[in-house]
C-alpha cells in the first residue's frame, strides 16, 4: 500500500488535501507517464471516436466562454493551465490573441504544434497564439489580458488565492475571469476515491472545490462582481417529471461543475475616471427609414472601457446610449444602445454610427448621446458631458 494513504479523505478548507506527494514533479512528468493512446488523446482532444462525452462537455463550456465574455477580434486571452492547447486552439479560431501557459514543457510543445497547423481562421486573419512553460505564480505580465480562462485547471494549484492574485495582476482593469472547475465530491464517495487514486498513480494534485469555497477564494484574491452559474444546457425529456431538473423551479438544481465569472476591480467612478468626448462628424444622411450620422467617441478619462458585444450587456461594460432629451435636458426616452467595436484605453478613440428612426425623429429638434457603464451609471452622472446633435444639421 502506498505511503500516501495516510491522507485518504483529508480536507483542506473547501478542497481535498494533497497526499504529501511532490505534485510539481508529477505535473512535469505527467505526459511521459501516459501510454501511446493517452498521448494521442492529448493531440486530438476534445475530438475523438465515439463514444466521447468529453467532446460534448468541452464544446458546451467553450460556448459558455464565448457567450459570457463577449470578446472582440484580437482580444488578449490568457489560457491558464492550457495543457495540450485544445481550448487555446478554439480561442485562436475565434480570432483572439491567445497566450497559453502550463508548467509542463511537453504540454506546451503539443499546444504549439496545434496552432502551427491552423493557418488562417478567417479571411486574412491568421491564428495568433503563444505558449510558455512556467508555473502560474511566475506570470511576468501586468495589465495585459482582457480575460483569463481556467478550464478544469484550478484543482492542480496548491495555493489558490495567491495563484488568482497573480492572474488578477495580469488582467487589465475590469478584465474578466472565467473558471470551470469540478465540485468537491462527498467524503468517502467513489468520486473522492477516484481522485486519490489519480494522485497516487501520477503524483499530480487533484483537488476540486466546494462551490462556496471557490467563490470565497475568488473574492479574497480581489475580484469583484463574482457570479456563480449552473450548467443546464442539455436535451431534457419533457415527458418525464424526474431527473436532476425536477428541482429547477425550486432553486435546488445541483451541478457537478463550478462555473464562476468575475472581474478585476475597475477604477472608482470619479468624474475624471469615466469621461467621454463626443463629436458629430459630417452631416445627417438618409438610409431608408433611418437618419444616420457618424459620432467620434474618445475615452477622455482615466478608466479602461470594456466593450459589450451583444445583449444582455455584461455588468460594467461600456456602451453608447442615445436618447431623446426632455425640456431640461433629461433623458425623456432612451433609444437602443450602440456597442463599441473594441475596448478603449484612456486617450483612444473610435467611430460609431448613430441610426435614428425617421418616424421617431419627426417633430423633434435634437438627439442626445451619452456613454453608459452598464448596470452602474450614465457618464453624465459622474461629470461627463453628453453630446446634443441637432436633427436639422
Amino acid at each position: 500500500m502506498s505511503v500516501f494513504r495516510r491522507s485518504v479523505g483529508a480536507r483542506k478548507g473547501g478542497r481535498l488535501a494533497d497526499l504529501g506527494q511532490d505534485f510539481e514533479s508529477g505535473h512535469l512528468g505527467y505526459v511521459q507517464q501516459l501510454d501511446s493512446a493517452g498521448r494521442a488523446w492529448l493531440r486530438t482532444k476534445p475530438y475523438g471516436a465515439p463514444p466521447n462525452p468529453e467532446l460534448m462537455r468541452c464544446l458546451r463550456t467553450f460556448a459558455h466562454v464565448v457567450q459570457l465574455l463577449q470578446l472582440g477580434l484580437r482580444a488578449e486571452v490568457l489560457d491558464v493551465g492550457c495543457g495540450p492547447g485544445w481550448l487555446s486552439e478554439l480561442l485562436a479560431r475565434c480570432g483572439y490573441s491567445v497566450t497559453g501557459i502550463d508548467i509542463s514543457p511537453d504540454m506546451v510543445e503539443i499546444a504549439r504544434e496545434r496552432i502551427a497547423a491552423l493557418g488562417e481562421v478567417g479571411e486574412g486573419i491568421e491564428a495568433r497564439a503563444e505558449f510558455h512553460a512556467m508555473p502560474v505564480r511566475e506570470l511576468p505580465w501586468s495589465s495585459r489580458f482582457d480575460a483569463a480562462v481556467l478550464y478544469d485547471t484550478m484543482h492542480h494549484f496548491d495555493n489558490e488565492v495567491e495563484t488568482l492574485e497573480v492572474i488578477a495582476r495580469a488582467l487589465v482593469p475590469g478584465g474578466q475571469l472565467f473558471i470551470h472547475e469540478g465540485v468537491l465530491p462527498p467524503k468517502g464517495s467513489a468520486g473522492e476515491q477516484s481522485l486519490i487514486e489519480e494522485m497516487e498513480r501520477y503524483g499530480t494534485l487533484e483537488s476540486p472545490f466546494d462551490p462556496g469555497y471557490l467563490v470565497e477564494v475568488v473574492e479574497r484574491a480581489g475580484f469583484v462582481d463574482v457570479r456563480r452559474f449552473a450548467e443546464v444546457d442539455e436535451l431534457v425529456d419533457l415527458s418525464s417529471t424526474g431527473g436532476r431538473f425536477r428541482g429547477l423551479r425550486r432553486g435546488r438544481l445541483q451541478s457537478e461543475y463550478n462555473v464562476v465569472h468575475a472581474r478585476t476591480p475597475a477604477p472608482s467612478a470619479q468624474p475624471e475616471a469615466f469621461a467621454a468626448r463626443l463629436e458629430a462628424r459630417g452631416s445627417w444622411r438618409v438610409d431608408g427609414e433611418h437618419l444616420m450620422r457618424e459620432i467620434e467617441v474618445t475615452n477622455a478619462g482615466s478608466a479602461y472601457w470594456p466593450p459589450a458585444r451583444w445583449y444582455p450587456f455584461p455588468h460594467g461594460s461600456v456602451t453608447v446610449g442615445p436618447y431623446w432629451p426632455g425640456p431640461a435636458g433629461e433623458r425623456a426616452a432612451e433609444l437602443d444602445r450602440i456597442t463599441l467595436a473594441r475596448a478603449l484605453a484612456p486617450g483612444e478613440k473610435t467611430t460609431i454610427e448613430l441610426r435614428v428612426p425617421r418616424e421617431a425623429a419627426a417633430g423633434r429638434d435634437a438627439i442626445a448621446v451619452d456613454l453608459v457603464r452598464e448596470g452602474m451609471f450614465w457618464f453624465a452622472q459622474v461629470g461627463s458631458t453628453p453630446l446634443v446633435v441637432p436633427l436639422g444639421s
